[in-house]
């Protein structure tokens, strides 16, 4: 009986493992520097976006060796964030310096 129970919480932990990584979507951008090197030097650069009636609220989190950064949030409109959402959330002046960042020895 224990040993069902165990199996049990397993299998479960296992199928909200995989429906957590189902959710993630990919996205890879085509825009160059200094997105494309922002995302070759991170572990993680995450896009949190929220809609709203004028647009989309939207910010980046880049992530490397454990130390995150945010950028600020933008408003864009849902045709910039559909074509380039890297680009319309991280403007190029903040992925500069998020990039810059990534050299230093503390991020």
């Amino acid at each position: 009986m224990k040993y069902l129970a165990v199996t049990a919480i397993f299998v479960t932990s296992l199928l909200m493992v995989t429906i957590v990584q189902a959710n993630a979507d990919k996205v890879y951008s085509a825009q160059g520097y200094p997105y494309k090197l922002l995302i070759n030097r991170a572990d993680e650069v995450k896009i949190f976006y929220r809609e709203h009636k004028s647009g989309i609220y939207c910010y980046v989190q880049v992530s490397r060796k454990g130390e995150k950064m945010t950028s600020e949030e933008v408003e864009v409109t849902a045709e910039q964030f559909e074509q380039l959402p890297l680009a319309s959330c991280l403007p190029r002046k903040a992925a500069k310096v998020i990039l810059a960042s990534t050299f230093s020895q503390y991020f």
